[in-house]
This record gives structure tokens, sequence and C-alpha cells, in this order.
């Protein structure tokens, strides 16, 4: 409704700008045209001053010579204003009555808001515009039921009225997957995929199915879903949904090179993102778990934290918490080794090793470290406002097994 109120002034607008000049243009000839009188008062005029100019040449005031320059420019002034008077009377014609003016204006009045109809019906995109709409509510209620509902009966009513739409049928897949209906969903993200076949985002789509799929099958892998990654890979090897899905697999399987091949591929795609940050965590802790299941001995130094909560200190154990090793004299690098886990675990002891490195550079490093912890209430590593925080004293591990124990009670300011 909004649109079309917007359009309809517009079209008003680009009346005015057509209508306006030519009601001015016929105001302005009829002023502009000169009466006889005019003409006449203007030949009266000459005959005087050419009588004057006579009488000089008579009397010998002008010479024959300037007589006749002067005469010359008297009659060319003669000839310009009877020549206005005429074109401006010609103009007065062309002009035509106001009332013409005013069926001119009405016909344009109806005409282009019917051509502009035409043009919009045929090359206009207000469908696409209003379906943005639900798309983004989409990705605002993620996680939200309710909102999920609303949406799968709108985005349904929008397939019954044309199936065509390959996004109605992605976004519909991801209002089923939120509200836990993983068939529904599936068969919308197929449908989506059948009708962006031979398109890049074809890939993407297939891949939201196979972890639909995944869900269903009881994190087993079914011949129906092989076929659905090999149709993902061979139009993009490195889709996204697959390799989070191989991931997950890989290390509920227990298979954590697998499981770290993956996240590595993960953290290429983005090596910036939280998610990232929170992979090198994970590919720490199997390289670790990997270490300990060969039984081979850690390398570098290895320092065990001892982690907990002050009393009275309240927290979501749902927030994150952040245990990073810094090197204690060179400010502003990126960590030497962290981990990260959630409040609800505390209190608990974690092994910060080489194996840890989130950078280019590992505990081994550096001499002289620092251990740092930190409760995040937004879920990122930067510390904010409200959040709790505790920090060590500078220490040499000496490349030998080190313990540091850490009570978390300050609030950041």
């Amino acid at each position: 409704m909004l649109f079309w109120s917007w359009a309809a002034l517009l079209t008003l607008v680009a009346v005015a700008f057509i209508t306006i000049p030519l009601l001015r243009r016929s105001r302005g000839a009829i002023s502009q045209a000169l009466p006889d009188t005019q003409r006449e008062e203007n030949l009266r005029l000459f005959a005087e001053r050419e009588a004057e100019l006579q009488s000089d040449l008579a009397s010998g005031m002008l010479e024959a010579k300037e007589h006749a320059t002067l005469l010359r420019e008297l009659q060319l002034s003669l000839l310009d204003d009877v020549d206005s008077g005429d074109k401006a009377r010609g103009s007065e014609s062309a002009a035509g009555s106001p009332r013409g003016h005013w069926w001119l204006a009405g016909i344009i009045a109806v005409i282009l808001p019917l051509l502009a109809l035409s043009l919009y019906q045929r090359w206009g995109y207000i469908e696409d515009v209003e379906l943005m709409g639900l798309f983004k509510r989409t990705l605002e209620s993620q996680g939200d039921p309710e909102a999920a509902q609303v949406l799968v009966v709108e985005l349904g009513e929008v397939v019954r009225e044309d199936g065509e739409k390959p996004w109605v049928w992605y976004f519909l897949g991801e209002n089923f997957a939120t509200l836990g209906m993983f068939n529904e969903a599936q068969i919308a993200y197929l449908q989506a995929a059948e009708r962006l076949q031979g398109e890049p985002e074809e890939s993407l789509v297939l891949g939201r199915a196979a972890l639909a799929l995944y869900i269903r099958s009881e994190f087993e892998f079914t011949p129906e879903l092989d076929a659905l990654i090999a149709r993902a890979r061979e139009i993009n090897p490195n889709e996204i949904a697959i390799i989070q899905l191989l991931a997950a697999d890989a290390q509920n399987r227990g298979d954590y090179a697998a499981a770290i091949a993956n996240w590595r591929l993960l953290i290429q795609n983005n090596p910036n993102s939280l998610e990232a940050q929170s992979l090198r965590a994970e590919i720490a802790n199997a390289q670790r778990l990997l270490r300990e299941s060969s039984g081979e001995p850690a390398e570098g130094p290895v320092i065990e934290v001892r982690l907990a909560l002050a009393d009275g200190v309240k927290v979501d154990p749902n927030w994150r918490v952040f245990v990073a090793a810094r090197n204690a004299e060179r400010e502003g690098l990126p960590p030497l080794a962290a981990r990260d886990l959630r409040a609800g675990d505390l209190p608990v002891s974690i092994i910060l090793d080489n194996d840890a490195a989130v950078g280019p550079f590992n505990l081994g490093s550096a001499d002289l470290v620092t251990i740092s912890a930190l409760i995040s209430r937004s879920g990122t590593a930067n510390p904010a406002a409200g959040d709790y925080r505790v920090l060590s004293e500078p220490f040499a591990h000496n490349g030998e097994p080190a313990v540091i124990t850490l009570l978390i009670s300050d609030v950041v300011e």
C-alpha cells in the first residue's frame, strides 16, 4: 500500500512538470502579443523622426552621409518592432486557447499513469521487493519458533500463488528448520535446488538439504545423504554447509584428524570471524586428544590453568569463557595459546600448550607469559563493560610444566 501511495504521488509530480510549463507558456504568449494600436504608434513615431532628420539635412545641421546613416538605423528599428509584434501574434495563435491546454493536461494525466503501470508490470520488481521483507524477517527470527510459524504461513501462501520462486522455497525451509520440522525443511530445500539448477547457489541449497537429512537420519550417513553431498561438492567442492556437516560427523565419531582438516577449511573461509576463533580452540583440543591417545608426550611448555569463580560472582552458565596465554614482553600480539569454554564448566582445569596456538607464535616462542581469563556476556573475546576478567602476573615457564590458579572476580568497567 505504501508503495502505491508513493507511486501516485510521483505520478502527480510528473504530470505537474509537464502541464505547468504549458500553462505558463499560454499566459506568456497572450501577455507578450502586441496590440494593433502599438503598431500604429510605432509608425507615427517613425514618421516624426524621419521628418526631423529631413529638416536637419535641409538646415545644414547634418551632412548627407550622416543623414543617410541615421535614416537607415531608424528604418531598421522600425522593422524590428514590426517583426516582434508579428511573432508575438503568431505565438499566441499557435499556443491556442487556455481550454486547449487544459485538454492537453487532462490527456497527459490519464496516459502517463497508464503507460507507467504498463511498463512496470512488464519490467518492474515490486514482488521481489515485497519478498525481501519476508526474507529479512526470516534472518532476524532465527531461533524464534513463534515468528517462524507466522513466516511459514506467509511464505506458504506465496508458494501456492507462484511455486517457481527458488528463494521462497529456501526461506520456507529455513523456517521449517527453526521449528524442528526437518523433513519439511529438506523438501523445501530440494524444491529450491530444483529451481536453481545450473546456478552457483544450487550447492548452498543442497548443503542445507543435506544437513536436514543428516539430522533426520539421527546423525548417520545414508546412501541418500551421500548422494546429496556428492551433488553439492560437484558444484562447489568447498561448500560451507557440507564442510560443517563433515566436521561435525568426524567429531561425533572421534575422528579428530578428519575434524581438524575440515575445521581448517572453515577457518580459511573467514579467518577473522568469531567462529574461526572458536574453531582454533576446537583444533587445539582435538590435537591434544590425538596426542594423548597416541601416548606421545607434549612438545614444549605445558601450563595447567586451574580456573574458578570467586564467591558471590553470579554469571549465566551459557556465557563464554576465553582463556589465553600472551607474551608478557610484547603487547598487542595475538595470544600464544587459547581455549574457550562455558561459564557453566567452572571450576575447571585446562591445558595450554603449543597445540593450543591460535596465531603464528606458540608458547615455546616466549620466555615470559601472562595468563588471562575473560567471562564474556557478548560471546566475543574482546573485554566489554560488565564482563568478568582476571589476569596473572608475568611468569617464566622455562619450557617446563607449570600450574597457574586464577580466581575470577573483577568486573570490567
